[in-house]
């Protein structure tokens, strides 16, 4: 892990619990933050919130008091699943409080190079299919992370520099990153979903398309050729783009079902 230090002595509000929260919180707290949990679950039906109290983090249970955030806090550290339509998210954005996801975090404390995977359906499969490969070629050379049901942050503290994290992103995770920068980017497919939290297909889409936004000719965004749409995102990326489709010849490559072994023996080598 590395011990970055920009989160000393800083007021940090950990807005939401379940696992990714008590594993920002609880992150944060190591690396020297003044941290606030405030989860709405009231606090003697919220064991997270006990064990983060018994670690000396500052707790608040019951609801979101939006007053809260009069309290001089300079990140807030969002659970993804609370939409940006929340008074608190809100507030926080008025006073121009910087909102994360816990899976930035994870990026910057990682030893370890991350395959982050997105995409409408097939993430969680595509996620594992890539974690066992790695293991095939080398024994714990992976480790699983992200929406997947392992936080990105618990997970990225263990990873070592010789191994890989692959790690599957919902667009409510990369919706909050700043830096993240995976060394190898999937995008499975796009198609229209969650419009009760992105409110138009546009904003869904441009939230999955984040996932490469920090990449440069150095990282791989490994893409699904069959759809028009993502072809022509393309143009507007600056990493390495390899396309995968089981339907067609894509250029140099004809990628099907075998895509995922070429593309980590390829960044494998690079890495």
């Amino acid at each position: 892990m590395k011990n970055i230090i920009q989160y000393k002595h800083r007021k940090v509000l950990v807005l939401g619990l379940a696992r990714s929260g008590v594993g920002a919180a609880s992150l944060l707290h190591k690396l020297g933050a003044f941290v606030t949990v405030n989860d709405q679950k009231p606090f003697s039906e919220n064991p997270e919130a006990q064990g983060l109290l018994e670690q000396g983090i500052k707790v608040i249970c019951g609801a979101h008091p939006v007053e809260l955030l009069d309290e001089g806090f300079e990140l807030v550290v969002k659970n993804p699943g609370i939409p940006y339509d929340n008074p608190m998210i809100k507030k926080a954005q008025d006073l121009m409080i910087p909102i994360i996801t816990e899976v930035e975090l994870a990026y910057q404390i990682s030893d370890a190079p991350i395959i982050g995977i997105t995409g409408t359906n097939g993430k969680t499969t595509t996620t594992t299919i890539v974690h066992h490969m790695l293991n095939e070629m080398t024994p714990n050379k992976s480790l699983l992370a992200g929406n997947i049901g392992f936080p990105g942050s618990e997970v990225a503290e263990k990873a070592t520099a010789d191994q890989y994290i692959a790690m599957e992103l919902s667009s409510f995770q990369l919706m909050g990153i700043r830096t993240f920068c995976p060394k190898i980017a999937v995008i499975t497919n796009i198609y229209e979903a969650h419009i009760d939290y992105h409110k138009t297909r546009e904003e869904y889409v441009k939230a999955k398309w984040r996932i490469q936004e920090n990449q440069t000719k150095n990282e791989f965004l490994v893409i699904n050729w069959d759809q028009d749409e993502l072809r022509n995102m393309t143009k507007r990326t600056k990493a390495k783009v390899i396309p995968f489709s089981p339907t067609q010849k894509t250029g140099r490559r004809c990628l099907c079902q075998r895509w995922q072994y070429h593309v980590l023996r390829r960044s494998y080598r690079k890495a």
